[in-house]
């Protein structure tokens, strides 16, 4: 996959962002892997260095603070020589509700952490990299093409957002002297602690129901994140949308569900 590079991932502890370290760390990357407890950043780097060989390095913050956003781009820097992509995947489940019976609490963290969160990643991202240049990723999900599901105003709102900034961020850094490039992945529907906690919540027939439609469209993280990482690192040009599950695999799968049975979930 060409020359090293230095990678930062937020939320990189488990999921897809553990997922995506793995890739890169297994391509030759050095990775640099951040959560909020620090005993559990540590230990998810060491287990990802064990297991591929690679470097990878550790820190812990909140990815909705700018202070913490800003340290851990220098202990990064400091721990890697620098950093060549940043990814901004950490974020928060909202856990089913309408909007009105979600604590405030919870509605304001999820909006720190899964929009203002990419917002401050990426600044930090434009302080680090400004100058040497790189590339700035955003996670899209539900939400990020307008698609309303009741019960998750909060993080869809927030995914919106979301799908909106990168853009933004595109043109912005096009128009500016600095060497960045922007880019976003959008994996797709995926069997992680994320949404299983969502279908605790659900009655019985509902669940069912949603099983059997995750078992025809959703996949593990790590399939998903082998498809991502090798493209996240061949991109080249600004304004990237790397997608997994695209209309046309949705439309196949429906299509071959009787034949294919998949079953990536359980009852």
């Amino acid at each position: 996959m060409g020359e090293t590079r230095r990678v930062f991932i937020t939320g990189g502890t488990k999921g897809l962002g553990l997922c995506l370290a793995r890739e890169f760390s297994r391509a030759g990357c050095r990775v640099f892997v951040t959560g909020r407890v620090p005993g559990t950043a540590r230990a998810a780097a060491a287990a990802l260095a064990a297991e591929t060989g690679g470097a990878v390095f550790s820190g812990a913050g909140d990815a909705g603070s700018w202070e913490d956003n800003s340290r851990l781009a220098f202990e990064a820097r400091a721990a890697m020589g620098g950093i060549d992509v940043w990814v901004n995947n950490a974020g928060i489940p909202q856990g089913e509700g309408m909007i009105w019976e979600l604590e405030s609490e919870k509605a304001e963290a999820v909006l720190r952490t899964d929009l203002l969160g990419p917002m401050l990643g990426a600044k930090a991202a434009f302080d680090a990299m400004r100058d040497s240049g790189g590339w700035v990723w955003f996670v899209e999900g539900h939400g990020s093409d307008g698609r309303i599901m009741p019960g998750l105003s909060a993080y869809g709102a927030a995914k919106r957002g979301v799908a909106y900034l990168w853009r933004a961020l595109a043109v912005e850094a096009k128009s500016s002297s600095s060497r960045l490039k922007i880019g976003a992945v959008s994996p797709g529907i995926m069997v992680t602690d994320f949404v299983m906690q969502s279908l605790d919540r659900q009655d019985p027939e509902r669940r069912k129901r949603t099983v059997g439609v995750f078992n025809i469209l959703a996949d593990r993280p790590e399939t998903v994140a082998a498809y991502l990482a090798p493209r996240m690192l061949a991109a080249r040009k600004s304004g990237a949308l790397i997608s997994w599950l695209t209309g046309a695999k949705i439309a196949l799968r429906f299509m071959t569900a009787p034949i294919a049975r998949r079953r990536v979930m359980g009852e």
